[in-house]
């Protein structure tokens, strides 16, 4: 009689347990696919390290609530949403308010006389606004409508200089407890370059008012020998305490659909230079270093402001053999700015020319 061999039960028993735990993965998977947009641009930020407090910001001001499946919730759970995050998204009750508590009365004094009442003299922040944009920008440039965009305004360099663009001349690159900062030195730098977007019409930059300041809204790019960079466009949208956005998606390291002709690129031994029309170069160089670079942007939100890390203080100044400086910046609401130690990154000073425009000679190199 022929012996039928013995089924290991074990052996079953750990493939079973094998299949479960692949079903469970892929049923989280699909789950974790097919959730809200919203809930996905949740998910985007944890991933990025945004705090709790942010995230929990950015649910209230959109005012959305979602009805999530277990399995959903499941997902969020296994992508590392706190309970307080997934509460919030499927709208569960708030921790409420502590109630306000009252400061203590001082007993009445008798036999003094009452203390003057001194008023606060501070004076309040100024605000941006758009006339006050216009009454500092009008002497150095144009007003104009640009259609799809509204009203614009363009500086009078970019009209008499064909190759101008911005963050290209008439200023140079520090970095800043910010971040990379654009510092310039004319006279109107310290609001176009620090506030609002950059587009081209008529084959000429004008600037886009915005009402967010930052070091400086560039995209940042990198390839073997050279680094570039390239003024943000109107679609780039920021929403404060959170970051940059494109077409609705969360902005880290993307190219906010800018071309090559957008880009300034420079070989790292000129990256400290206050004038980039003497290093221009060729548009064939230029087509072959834009297809073999990468965005690097290095965007973040640090307690409430926002940061452009670009490549790196370190690892630019490792490649272009600088010691390079971290410089403390202020700034005002209206504008203007104060720099500490303004120029105690430059590697030579002497170099600058702050009364004249450069002078551009034929532009051989474009």
């Amino acid at each position: 009689m022929k012996k039928i061999p013995l089924i290991n039960l074990k052996s079953v028993n750990q493939l079973a347990a094998l299949a479960v735990g692949l079903l469970c993965a892929t049923a989280t998977v699909g789950h974790a696919q097919s959730l809200p947009p919203g809930v996905q641009d949740v998910v985007k930020l944890s991933q990025a390290g945004i705090s709790d407090d942010v995230i929990l910001t950015q649910i209230r001001n959109n005012q959305a609530t979602y009805n999530l499946t277990a399995d959903q919730i499941i997902a969020l759970k296994n992508q590392g949403l706190s309970s307080a995050v997934i509460k919030a998204l499927i709208g569960g009750p708030a921790a409420p308010a502590a109630p306000p508590v009252a400061p203590p009365v001082a007993p009445p004094v008798t036999g003094a006389s009452p203390a003057p009442v001194v008023a606060d003299s501070t004076p309040a922040a100024p605000t941006v606004t758009f006339d006050g944009f216009q009454a500092q920008l009008s002497s150095s440039g144009t007003w104009i409508e640009v259609p799809g965009v509204g009203q614009c305004w363009q500086p009078t360099i970019a009209l008499t200089d064909p190759y101008w663009r911005p963050y290209f001349d008439h200023g140079h690159w520090a970095y800043t407890d910010a971040g990379w900062s654009w510092q310039s030195d004319y006279t109107w730098g310290s609001i176009v370059f620090h506030y609002g977007r950059w587009t081209r019409f008529q084959e000429r930059w004008v600037w886009v008012p915005g009402y967010d300041w930052a070091p400086a809204w560039v995209c940042w790019r990198e390839a073997e020998g050279y680094c570039g960079w390239a003024p943000l466009p109107p679609a780039a949208v920021y929403r404060a305490g959170v970051g940059l956005y494109f077409h609705d998606g969360l902005a880290l390291d993307v190219d906010f659909g800018l071309g090559i002709d957008a880009f300034t690129f420079v070989a790292y031994d000129h990256f400290w230079d206050v004038d980039y029309h003497p290093f221009l170069l060729p548009h064939e160089r230029m087509e072959f270093i834009f297809r073999n670079s990468h965005v690097l942007n290095g965007y973040r939100v640090d307690h409430g402001r926002f940061v452009v890390e670009g490549l790196g203080h370190e690892h630019l100044g490792l490649l272009t053999h600088h010691d390079v400086r971290v410089v403390h910046e202020l700034h005002d609401e209206h504008g203007g700015r104060d720099m500490r130690d303004f120029h105690s990154d430059r590697p030579d000073d002497s170099r600058r020319n702050r009364g004249d425009a450069p002078d551009h000679g034929e532009h051989r190199n474009w």
